[in-house]
């Protein structure tokens, strides 16, 4: 039940240094421990922000947490993202900075489609069809692909891990696509 700033002085002194040790960049280290200090807004049993909304509402605070965590899991994932990229954080070419943060972008749209079940532009991933399930982990597959740090780190260059990400992700967006379409309904001018 800590505010953001208590959170985050308290993993600033118990957790910053040592991570900073690891060699991880301390400019990312510390918005990834702000990061975290902030997600509590959100997160259950403290979960201050859903609390504060389900008043309003009146409805169900616990609901109303385990709902705003459930619908924003792709915060969880972020933090991770920039702190072993730096690239993400404006470290870097400038070439590097923008490919590395439009890949990003895209993998964290892919993530939370395979996540939440719905693809803009495709449709919804929820339709009890028996190739669901695999779409949707193709599509955090090629989400987290495009979110890894290229180069030392992993082993790939960026244009590897954006290539597999492709093959991994076009196929599940071409059969969601696919699928939604022939289940449109047909409307009629009269």
């Amino acid at each position: 039940g800590m505010t953001v700033t208590a959170a985050y002085l308290f993993l600033a002194i118990t957790l910053g240094p040592g991570l900073a040790r690891a060699g991880l960049d301390p400019l990312a280290v510390h918005l990834f421990m702000l990061y975290w200090a902030m997600i509590s807004f959100i997160t259950p049993p403290v979960a201050i922000g859903a609390y504060a909304a389900a008043t309003i509402a009146r409805c169900s605070p616990l609901k109303t947490g385990i709902e705003a965590m459930r619908l924003g899991t792709i915060i969880y994932f972020v933090p991770f993202f920039f702190v072993l990229n730096p690239a993400l954080i404006g470290r870097g070419s400038v070439l590097e900075v923008v490919t590395v943060c439009v890949a990003a972008v895209v993998g964290i749209v892919l993530i939370a489609a395979g996540l939440q079940g719905y693809l803009i532009g495709a449709g919804s991933l929820g339709r009890n069809h028996p190739l669901d399930w695999l779409l949707r982990l193709s599509l955090i597959a090629a989400g987290l692909v495009l979110c890894l740090p290229g180069g030392d780190l992993v082993g790939y260059s960026h244009a590897q891990l954006n290539l597999t990400a492709l093959l991994l992700g076009a196929p599940a967006m071409l059969i969601t696509w696919m699928l939604n379409r022939t289940r449109l309904p047909v409307t009629v001018k009269a």
